[in-house]
């Protein structure tokens, strides 16, 4: 694993202690020329101030008929109603994204093969909600102001990825890109 921030290496590496990490800069991978099989970036992109120099760094490091899978939010998820290139009302999102860009981004940047599906809820999160309201705004609102609501504790150390499915990009909360060098 990569990350740019040392706190969160030293946490990875402390709290899963199985998984190599190191600090690197995504615009700079650590890694050779046609040298990996995949690359997975999940949650990540909509931090980048480059983006462009990660997805080159990913399609040099691939290699050929190598994959790179990409998750972000959802627009709307975050961000309902904001339209392309505004400030996300995430504090932490550079930018966010829709399927259409996704796919473009991708493709502009020369990878083949490009398809972007969605990441959705599956009942029993849309059940929570149906009594609690959005899980992702509870959450980033529990982040902010450090108040835990006690169903939302309660919550979260039972979320499974059985809680999630993947369909159409449309209405997702997050959108996974996938693209082949």
């Amino acid at each position: 694993g990569l990350d740019y921030d040392s706190a969160v290496v030293a946490h990875v590496a402390t709290r899963y202690p199985d998984v190599a990490v190191a600090r690197a800069d995504l615009g700079a991978l650590p890694v050779l020329s046609d040298s990996v099989s995949a690359v997975v970036s999940l949650q990540v992109i909509e931090h980048l101030w480059d983006l462009g120099g990660f997805l080159a760094e990913a399609l040099r490091a691939l290699r050929l008929g190598g994959d790179l899978v990409i998750s972000t939010p959802n627009r709307i998820t975050f961000s309902p109603g904001t339209k392309r290139g505004e400030k996300p009302t995430n504090p932490f999102h550079v930018e966010e994204f829709d399927a259409d860009q996704v796919a473009g981004m991708l493709r502009h940047a020369g990878f083949r093969n490009v398809e972007v599906s969605g990441l959705h809820h599956g009942p029993a999160l849309l059940n929570w909600q149906r009594r609690h309201g959005s899980v992702v705004g509870a959450h980033i609102n529990a982040v902010l102001t450090g108040v835990w609501p006690p169903a939302l504790l309660e919550l979260l150390p039972a979320v499974t990825a059985a809680d999630f499915f993947v369909g159409p990009p449309a209405d997702s909360l997050d959108l996974i890109g996938v693209g082949c060098r």
